[in-house]
């Protein structure tokens, strides 16, 4: 099986190349969204969480983004180790996580994992990425390094897939809708392969 997910944060890493321990570089989850799907691509689980912000503010920059202010936050958010453990138990039926750019994800949400109970599930999955050289090659969108195609954005990406835009980017749980769509079109499409999906 397959967990898609997404998180919005209070930003972004001070600096990227720093391992997850580094706890103070690394930005806060405010929501964490996933999906969970079957080999054959049915829908069995949605989640999508905003989380309480414990001992930070979400700042008015990062809510300019994804609309989650800190008082929203303290009003609607759970506590992100009741969130964590309802996460690990979806983890745990899954081979693969996925998101578009996902190592951001990885990184932020393991670092939520340490923070909490010091053990990170997220190392022991599987991570496939539908923001890769791959789908830059598929979408040939101009302005890459070197000369190269430049990586698609999520909204590119399923604007090239589908020759529609999708509500609410910069919403996990949405985000978290089109990043599944979209991986589901390049399993169909072999952009993704049938080998990518048999690696464990």
């Amino acid at each position: 099986m397959f967990l898609i997910f997404d998180t919005e944060t209070t930003g972004l890493p001070k600096d990227w190349k720093a391992p997850i321990t580094d706890l103070d570089n690394w930005p806060r989850v405010v929501q964490l969204a996933w999906q969970i799907h079957d080999a054959k691509g049915k829908l069995v689980e949605v989640q999508d969480h905003i989380i309480f912000p414990e001992g930070f503010d979400i700042p008015f920059n990062a809510t300019k983004i994804h609309g989650i202010s800190t008082e929203r936050a303290q009003n609607e958010g759970k506590p992100i180790s009741e969130v964590l453990d309802i996460f690990t138990a979806s983890l745990s039926k899954c081979e693969f996580v996925i998101g578009h750019n996902v190592n951001f994800d990885l990184n932020v949400t393991g670092c939520e994992f340490l923070r909490t109970n010091g053990r990170n599930p997220l190392s022991e999955k599987q991570p496939l990425d539908s923001c890769t050289e791959t789908t830059a090659k598929f979408c040939e969108l101009p302005g890459g390094r070197g000369g190269r195609f430049k990586l698609p954005k999520l909204e590119e990406l399923y604007r090239h897939l589908f020759h529609e835009g999708f509500a609410e980017a910069h919403n996990a749980a949405f985000d978290v809708e089109a990043t599944a769509r979209v991986f589901l079109e390049l399993v169909r499409l072999d952009i993704i392969t049938r080998e990518e999906l048999q690696k464990n």
